[in-house]
């Protein structure tokens, strides 16, 4: 076949020379703008880092953190959206040796899991890896960078948005299980009430004995029916609420004394309800035990309570009321401020020292 032939019958053969330099001028163009267009994108930051908090991070958190672990509602005390508790759970460029990565993140732990399974945890595998390299390239969290809701998003919005797709529907004893635990914290009122009502009949019984078993005896009855109730709302409510299972065991977390003290008094307070009901129908010399106990059930019940208080409100609720009552609640306010930091106090002292000197 001729050179002519060829280039007839070849769409991509030029006719002559200056048609092939023309085709190779073309070819070095386009392989030039290439060249130059993947140099200006890159896959670093202009700090060199693959993760960018603000753009990667951050949404994270708001999307599996933050409805937990926020200003207004912080389990177990941590705060998602302070930069300063949460880097005290990071070790920088050590993911693996990082207690929010390692140890709760990375957990297999139900309990310990965060977020919970009932949050829709795990993280997902791409969530995680870039958690992970955060953390391996130093954990950066630049200053003014915030995590809050936007003015029409909710928290319920947002932990349903990052619950994966193929979480699973629930099991109908799951969903009722978990229904009724809402119920918790208006449930438990009743055997707070009944039981304080209760011992302050016994009370007033020594003085009035026509008041110390009728209005006792009720109180105590209805009181041990609405604990078993409301401690079993109380353990589902604190799994849903990704506080952890009855298998959970931290004697450093004060909801796990405050479920089991919670089922301390409920077991107590049937025992004394089982024993006034033998003294009544046997008329002996029991009814003193069940009273009595119903004494110790009013103490410990207002003592679990007080403990369900504060965590719900915060340690600071009641004394804070005080404050308001008395109208110290300014200088409190200013005498606290002026207290430096645990740890800034070597500080300050340091930094007067060497003023001293100079």
């Amino acid at each position: 076949m001729s050179a002519r032939t060829f280039v007839k019958t070849n769409p991509f053969a030029f006719p002559d020379r200056s048609g092939f330099r023309l085709g190779l001028l073309l070819v070095g163009l386009l392989l030039n703008t290439s060249f130059v267009t993947g140099q200006e994108r890159s896959p670093l930051n202009e700090d060199g880092k693959m993760i960018d908090f603000e753009r990667d991070i951050r949404p994270i958190f708001m999307a599996r953190c933050y409805a937990c672990h926020n200003e207004d509602d912080a389990k177990a005390d941590f705060r998602i959206d302070d930069p300063d508790t949460v880097l005290g759970y990071i070790e920088p460029e050590d993911a693996e040796a990082s207690t929010m990565f390692y140890d709760y993140m990375l957990s297999e732990d139900p309990d310990m899991m965060m977020p919970p399974p009932s949050k829709g945890g795990p993280l997902t595998p791409a969530e995680l890896a870039m958690v992970r390299v955060w953390i391996n390239e130093g954990a950066d969290w630049p200053e003014g960078v915030t995590l809050s809701l936007q003015p029409e998003a909710s928290d319920t919005e947002v932990i349903a948005e990052s619950i994966p797709a193929d979480a699973g529907p629930r099991s109908l004893f799951d969903r009722v299980w978990s229904f009724q635990g809402f119920l918790h914290p208006a449930t438990v009122h009743f055997p707070v009430a009944l039981f304080l009502v209760g011992g302050f009949f016994v009370v007033l019984s020594w003085k009035w004995p026509a008041l110390g078993t009728q209005i006792p005896l009720a109180c105590l009855l209805i009181g041990a029916l609405t604990a078993v109730a409301s401690t079993a709302m109380g353990w589902s409510f604190a799994v849903e609420e990704g506080y952890g299972s009855w298998t959970k065991v931290d004697f450093d977390n004060e909801v796990f004394w405050h479920r089991w003290s919670g089922v301390i008094v409920t077991v107590l307070s049937v025992v004394f309800a089982l024993i006034a009901l033998r003294s009544i129908r046997h008329q002996d010399s029991s009814g003193k035990v069940w009273k009595g106990g119903l004494l110790v059930l009013a103490l410990l019940v207002g003592l679990v309570g007080h403990q369900g208080g504060e965590l719900s409100y915060g340690a600071d609720f009641y004394p804070k009321a005080f404050r308001i009552l008395f109208g110290t609640e300014g200088e409190v306010a200013d005498a606290s401020a002026e207290l430096p930091v645990e740890g800034e106090a070597d500080d300050v002292a340091a930094d007067d020292a060497d003023s001293t000197e100079s």
